[in-house]
């Protein structure tokens, strides 16, 4: 963690302000001319409306996760299962079998099966999590490096998910059925974005 605080000191080295992205907003530190700001996430994910069918989407950001993936997945061969990862020389859609397709990175159809999932399990990127979090979906994270298990800590710290060990699908499901409905408290401080930037964009303190 000391690292990664000296890391960030560096990075901003002769900045007159420092914009932090959060998950949920908090008090500037004037001190450190800090300035909590909302996710920037893309227009494309504004504009979606959320539905929920029967399947739950996965992102690998590892394929090395394969191995768990399938390994889940014959022991529960009628959930329905939808991942994306970034495997190379492999087709576009692996159809694995009826309930297991494995996807290659592709935006544009990522957002298109996040809209429609029932749960999301991923490796606790920032970007991605906002993105489950702005569409209400029950999220489960898999930190892989140390800022992804600060990501994840700050995501349970307001109950939007839960951190597993490893691809256990199990563990999703369960919270899935006890999961209360989000309020619109995260996609109020997302929409607030735009507006927020701006302000601290035009003043120097």
């Amino acid at each position: 963690m000391m690292f990664l605080r000296l890391h960030m000191l560096l990075c901003g080295v002769g900045a007159t302000k420092t914009l932090a992205l959060s998950f949920y907003p908090l008090k500037d530190y004037i001190p450190e001319r800090i300035a909590v700001v909302p996710p920037l996430l893309r227009s494309e994910i504004l504009s979606l409306q959320p539905t929920t069918e029967d399947y739950i989407l996965g992102y690998m950001l590892n394929h090395g996760y394969e191995n768990e993936v399938r390994a889940w997945h014959e022991q529960h061969p009628n959930v329905k299962l939808h991942f994306f990862w970034d495997k190379q020389n492999v087709p576009k859609e692996l159809i694995v079998d009826e309930n297991l397709t494995l996807h290659t990175i592709d935006d544009e159809k990522f957002l298109n099966f996040m809209s429609r999932c029932c749960g999301y399990i991923t490796t606790a990127g920032f970007e991605s999590v906002c993105e489950a979090l702005y569409l209400g979906k029950a999220i489960m994270m898999i930190p892989a490096h140390i800022e992804q298990e600060v990501n994840a800590a700050d995501v349970i710290s307001f109950g939007g998910g839960i951190v597993g060990n490893n691809f256990d699908m199990s563990v999703l499901l369960n919270y899935m059925k006890t999961k209360q409905q989000s309020d619109d408290s995260f996609r109020e401080w997302v929409n607030s974005a735009e507006q927020t930037f701006l302000r601290h964009l035009t003043t120097l303190a």
